[in-house]
């Protein structure tokens, strides 16, 4: 039995993460079509929200970054607050999804190359991201999400994590690879919004509401 208090708090938080990952799809597609040559497996992300050399820079930096980062700390301030009632593992989910919107806004505002606060922004983005998807797991099952769903969204956060270490690993090496491990390392945490909130509305809502006892007569 789920642990809802307020399903309509749970239907936002799956809206702000779907709408959070659509959002950053799309603008980080504009602003990569507008740049010149970029390419996703040599290039860093960041390169898109440098004002001197892409076009779609404020776009980038709103959309894919400070949008995308507030949508996603939303989601978990507002699942959390919906599910009524405290524990470690909801505490520190609702924690890490602001540490990401933190970092997030952070790497918005400082492009790269213009502040430290830009590598910190990315570290708290990215670090605190998929942390939470790992803690997500135990969360989601309280409210009824499927076992597979709670696993994947585990090892999603692993794979990132991974991306992100090999990604210190190479940084300076000129692999040409540096902007596909990033992606590893960020793309886990934007499919999970996606899949995250589709999952919510599609599957643990709906079965909420079938898994009611009838009415007594």
């Amino acid at each position: 039995m789920s642990v809802i208090d307020r399903p309509s708090g749970v239907r936002s938080a799956a809206w702000a993460w779907l709408i959070g990952g659509v959002v950053y799809f799309v603008t980080e597609a504009v602003a990569a079509v507008r740049y010149p040559d970029y390419s996703y497996s040599r290039d860093y992300i960041s390169a898109l929200g440098v004002p001197s050399s892409s076009p779609s820079a404020a776009l980038m930096n709103l959309g894919a970054f400070i949008v995308h980062g507030i949508l996603f700390a939303a989601g978990g301030i507002l699942l959390v607050h919906a599910i009524g009632r405290t524990s470690r593992g909801r505490t520190a989910f609702v924690v890490l999804t602001v540490v990401n919107g933190i970092g997030n806004v952070l790497v918005g505002v400082f492009h790269a190359g213009a502040s430290p606060l830009h590598g910190f922004g990315a570290l708290l983005a990215i670090v605190g991201g998929n942390a939470a998807m790992i803690v997500a797991g135990g969360v989601f099952a309280e409210i009824g999400a499927p076992r597979w769903y709670c696993v994947a969204s585990c090892l999603a956060g692993v794979v990132g994590i991974a991306s992100f270490i090999a990604l210190l690993a190479i940084a300076g090496a000129d692999t040409g690879l540096e902007g596909a491990v990033e992606r590893g390392a960020v793309y886990s945490i934007i499919g999970w919004d996606i899949v995250t909130g589709l999952v919510i509305l599609l599957l643990v809502l709906p079965g909420r509401r079938t898994a009611q006892p009838p009415p007594h007569r």
